[in-house]
């Protein structure tokens, strides 16, 4: 009985010897993550690229719909391109809501979650539209004290991606 209270008593000895660093505030982290899933549209929305490209890492990889990809600072002028071009027409001002947010950690500084979005466009009355819906996929990881997108893969809800074609029965 005596030494099941000694290792006991050593054990609440040792736990505030972890290193703060390994300690998670799981609380602040969970704030900083939704303000990195917020701040994916909110530059965008500002048109604000640099910004858009420092939320990935160095090496983050934005994987948009269709399969393209781009790396690091590589998002910014993708995205850039990508506004430019404004290939669906729509009118301005237009941006993002956010909703459905999952957030799970899977290390001290790793975590993985999934959200989702409508684009919101202004109609030919100037009314609010939605005009696509979208799923997030993202690894995250956290780099010199602040969370950023390891990967952010896009995924097209509204308007639905193609239907393959269905095989044709005898």
């Amino acid at each position: 009985m005596m030494q099941r209270l000694l290792a006991i008593a050593c054990f609440l000895v040792l736990i505030p010897a972890v290193p703060a660093a390994a300690q998670r505030n799981e609380t602040v982290d969970r704030a900083a993550i939704h303000a990195l899933l917020v701040a994916y549209g909110s530059t965008l929305d500002a048109r604000d690229f640099e910004g858009f490209g420092r939320l990935f890492g160095k090496n983050g990889v934005y994987a948009a719909g269709g399969g393209t990809e781009a790396k690091g600072a590589a998002a910014e002028q993708m995205m850039r391109k990508i506004f430019s071009a404004n290939t669906l027409g729509f009118r301005e001002p237009n941006f993002h809501l956010f909703f459905n947010e999952v957030v799970t950690f899977v290390g001290p500084d790793r975590a993985r979650a999934t959200s989702m979005s409508l684009y919101m466009v202004p109609d030919e009355k100037n009314r609010p539209m939605a005009a696509l819906m979208a799923r997030y996929e993202d690894e995250l990881v956290r780099t010199d004290d602040r969370w950023t997108f390891a990967r952010r893969a896009v995924r097209s809800l509204i308007p639905a991606p193609a239907a393959p074609p269905s095989p044709k029965r005898p």
